[in-house]
């Protein structure tokens, strides 16, 4: 004859130890998503360094290009007005604006792979982030399946006295 409480504190230690391990799953697929959505935010952050380094370029670029036509208007201006270009003031003045120039478009390439360098960071973090999560869903399952067995054996000891002190033990 089975006894009733017997059997309610058998059912109840079975339910929850299945319910910790559904826990643990839901967990472990919850840090499982957050990891592909780190892993899709470290792609979107590459993406970025590289656009960053490419604009860059081209901005570069148009500097160089706008120097140098800074520069013709100074040698077309300083010619009109019958000024030898080959040395003193007007070669200087020429000689300073490709200096300038030049300096303008070092530091555009300077902040565009700065701007690059903080997104390769971002990435980086990402991915770690990520390995962090998958670590936390492995860890997730493997403690939902040991606080199941630990409800278990709980359970079992509770049903192995109930049933001792009933007699039906001997």
């Amino acid at each position: 004859m089975c006894d009733l409480g017997l059997a309610l504190t058998l059912g109840s230690t079975l339910l929850g130890a299945a319910g910790q391990v559904q826990q643990a799953k839901a967990t472990a697929e919850a840090n499982k998503y957050n990891a592909q959505v780190a892993e899709m935010n470290a792609q979107i952050a590459d993406k970025q360094a590289k656009d960053a380094i490419e604009r860059g370029k081209q901005e570069e670029q148009q500097k160089r290009l706008q120097t140098a036509q800074l520069e013709g208007r100074q040698r077309a201006a300083i010619a009109a007005n019958g000024v030898d270009l080959s040395f003193g003031s007007p070669l200087d003045t020429i000689v300073d604006t490709a200096k300038m120039g030049e300096i303008d478009a070092l530091n555009v390439r300077t902040n565009a792979y700065r701007e690059a360098y903080g997104y390769k960071m971002q990435g980086t973090n990402q991915l770690a982030s990520a390995k962090l999560d998958r670590m936390r869903a492995d860890a997730a399952v493997k403690g939902g399946y040991l606080e199941a067995f630990g409800t278990v054996l709980g359970g079992t000891g509770k049903v192995y006295s109930q049933a001792n002190s009933l007699g039906y033990i001997k």
